[in-house]
């Protein structure tokens, strides 16, 4: 009777403390690891040449990886995996401050970008290399945001330690040096030029071709190779149609020379009578490309910063940034 009696009064008593909250009370929940946890390791990397990631794990909210892909452009950009559930619209800002064993600093913010309900943070090339060089002059980043619920809201500040950061930067920046200068939209497909009426291509043609058979050993994505092959510039088509397949074995030799799979490879040959039922005129067998090859992908492997224009999201207007 008196546990009876003890778990009715805890629980009258949680009633009146719940009936005395205002519908939208806020609370505040950071989260940061600890300065005395030494022997948590946040930060890791993840290398190779077609793609460098900085990860940090933020300490009870989950991961933020810093990626930098391979290409002309190689743009950076930050993303926040949160355990916890983003369930409203609202402002991440993006603020330098200041570590914990150094509270006299100033605090500057670097950056601000929208969050929508259902959808990881997202941040641009600019503000995610300024949140770099913070980090490497010892300063914490902070995300401020509100999540809003329908009895209350909570002001949630996910942090990145400088802790245990320098090694795993360098590691980075090593990385980044050793990343291939095109990426997947720059070889997954590609046009060959053989000289005429011959088996051999040209120097362009096989320089591009080595480009795309090195990013396809990287990519663990690439589940075919389509080679397309046309011969033209006999007068007898079966003799067009031989020498399309002595040029497509060609290519598909050096792909398995350079370690490539050959249950990856499909050949497709054509010569001038085949061709004109693609719907080339004969100015295009004339001037087109001898050989085409595409690398074609499992569309559940395949991670689509490889492919897109990353926008440069969350720079403010008026920031003026450091060259990288």
């Amino acid at each position: 009777m008196r546990k009876a009696g003890l778990w009715g009064a805890t629980l009258a008593a949680l009633a009146l403390t719940w009936c005395a909250l205002p519908i939208n009370a806020s609370a505040h929940v950071r989260y940061e690891a600890s300065i005395s946890d030494t022997d948590a390791k946040d930060w890791s990397t993840t290398s190779s040449r077609i793609s460098c990631v900085l990860s940090s794990r933020i300490k009870d909210y989950g991961r933020a990886d810093f990626v930098l892909l391979s290409g002309a452009q190689r743009r950076l950009s930050l993303e926040l995996f949160p355990s916890v559930e983003i369930s409203s619209p609202s402002t991440m800002r993006i603020i330098s401050a200041p570590p914990e064993w150094k509270p006299q600093g100033v605090e500057t913010q670097i950056g601000e970008i929208a969050l929508y309900r259902g959808f990881r943070p997202f941040i641009g090339d600019s503000v995610s290399w300024a949140m770099l060089r913070e980090l490497h002059t010892g300063q914490r980043i902070l995300f401020p945001y509100l999540n809003t619920h329908p009895n209350y809201s909570e002001s949630i500040v996910p942090v990145l330690s400088p802790m245990g950061f320098s090694r795993p930067y360098q590691e980075f920046l090593d990385c980044s040096a050793q990343l291939l200068p095109y990426g997947f939209t720059d070889v997954g497909f590609i046009a060959l030029m053989f000289y005429e009426t011959e088996n051999r291509l040209t120097p362009s043609s096989d320089a591009r071709l080595h480009n795309q058979i090195e990013y396809a050993k990287l990519d663990p994505a690439i589940n075919k190779i389509i080679i397309s092959s046309f011969g033209s510039g006999h007068t007898d088509n079966l003799d067009n149609l031989q020498l399309a397949k002595e040029r497509a074995e060609t290519i598909s030799k050096i792909f398995t020379d350079s370690g490539i799979d050959p249950k990856l490879i499909e050949i497709k040959t054509y010569g001038d009578e085949q061709l004109a039922t693609t719907g080339y005129t004969i100015s295009d067998r004339q001037q087109s490309s001898k050989a085409i090859v595409e690398l074609q992908r499992d569309p559940f492997k395949v991670d689509r910063r490889l492919e897109v224009a990353m926008p440069d999201i969350g720079m403010p207007e008026d920031w003026v940034g450091e060259e990288q």
